[in-house]
């Protein structure tokens, strides 16, 4: 088995396992209940998998360990975040409820006139190049949502507005536009204009919920199982969690490129009614790019943490912009250090920003 086939079974088919495997059963400390769709990341960043509908990650160590990776995180916005060494990984887990999380239901001012309503939010993104720290960014930004309920995600009248954010790149980085958008075959690095109105399950129509026992649903696409749901007491969807892969057949040719690779969303809601909207988003996209016979392992992650409270209006922040500049950072205060204390980033992350180049700030 050659390095580069180990390097895409890694990163580009995470939840692929071979023999050798071990179970590590992962609960809740207070209610000792299994964590259902717990993220787990490897020390540098790099998404490796989620635990199943049982709370159980299957853990491959020579696989992980081929593939360079050290640690392993136990990542979920609810918990404490634990690191282990792949050696000491025990088989049995007790996580924290994250006390700095707000748990406190939906908070909603008076509705006036409005048609719209206000939330705010942190988000950060990174993008892996072979498991290398190329690009960075984070910041503050205030989203613009209707209380109509509508069915199209992209006509929705969702704005946003960035007060703060900071960007950092790898000196052998050099984009063409400064300006964020998509990128091409679907990066997200920094996709972070918009956020959803409805739900994976209401917007894609084409997946299908198997029956929901005991709050869970597995999610189909055309027959095939791409992800789960978790259902309150009235079958509202809270935490959709959904993967897709392209490969072999299904890779995209373009040229002399070849790309293969994986995605992974994973949405959770909260409030009711027409309060309702997402308080934690997540985006992982991995791709490995074949060119001349060389494989390029690339990797973006992006989450969006979004505040209970809802304010009334439209409400823009003084002096914010309605895009980011990928080659400057645009901020008066460092925002980032308490919401890096309540969200930590992976241990490699964190070490790699000191590597890269913070842009100019260029806030007036």
């Amino acid at each position: 088995m050659n390095k580069n086939f180990l390097k895409f079974v890694l990163l580009v088919a995470p939840m692929f396992m071979v023999a050798q495997k071990s179970n590590v059963l992962f609960l809740d400390q207070q209610s000792e209940e299994p964590i259902i769709g717990l993220q787990i990341f490897s020390e540098n960043g790099s998404f490796v998998a989620n635990t199943n509908s049982k709370g159980v990650f299957e853990l491959d160590i020579k696989m992980l360990q081929q593939g360079g990776v050290k640690s392993i995180i136990a990542y979920n916005t609810d918990y404490v975040s634990l690191e282990f060494k792949l050696n000491e990984v025990p088989s049995l887990v007790y996580l924290k409820r994250n006390e700095m999380i707000q748990l406190d239901p939906v908070t909603v001012s008076a509705r006036k006139l409005s048609k719209y309503f206000t939330v705010k939010a942190y988000f950060r993104s990174w993008k892996l190049e072979n498991g290398k720290l190329i690009r960075y960014g984070d910041g503050l930004v205030s989203y613009r949502l209707p209380y109509a309920d509508v069915r199209d995600n992209y006509s929705t009248g969702v704005k946003s507005n960035f007060s703060a954010y900071r960007t950092f790149n790898a000196d052998a980085v050099k984009q063409k536009s400064r300006i964020i958008r998509i990128e091409f075959l679907g990066d997200d690095y920094l996709n972070v204009s918009r956020i959803p109105k409805n739900d994976l399950l209401k917007s894609r129509l084409y997946y299908e919920v198997d029956s929901i026992k005991d709050g869970y649903g597995a999610i189909y696409n055309e027959g095939k199982r791409i992800g789960f749901a978790n259902f309150d007491e009235n079958n509202v969807a809270q935490e959709i969690n959904v993967h897709r892969a392209f490969e072999g057949e299904d890779s995209e040719k373009i040229v002399f490129w070849e790309i293969s690779g994986k995605s992974t969303m994973i949405e959770k809601w909260t409030g009711v009614g027409e309060a309702r909207h997402p308080n934690y988003l997540f985006n992982n996209y991995k791709k490995a790019v074949k060119a001349k016979d060389k494989f390029s392992y690339i990797e973006t992650v992006t989450e969006i943490f979004i505040d209970d409270a809802i304010i009334d209006g439209d409400q823009r922040p003084e002096n914010s912009k309605k895009d980011i500049d990928g080659d400057r950072s645009f901020y008066t205060t460092n925002y980032w250090e308490e919401l890096l204390m309540k969200y930590p980033l992976p241990s490699e992350i964190t070490s790699q920003l000191i590597e890269v180049n913070e842009n100019k700030n260029i806030y007036k």
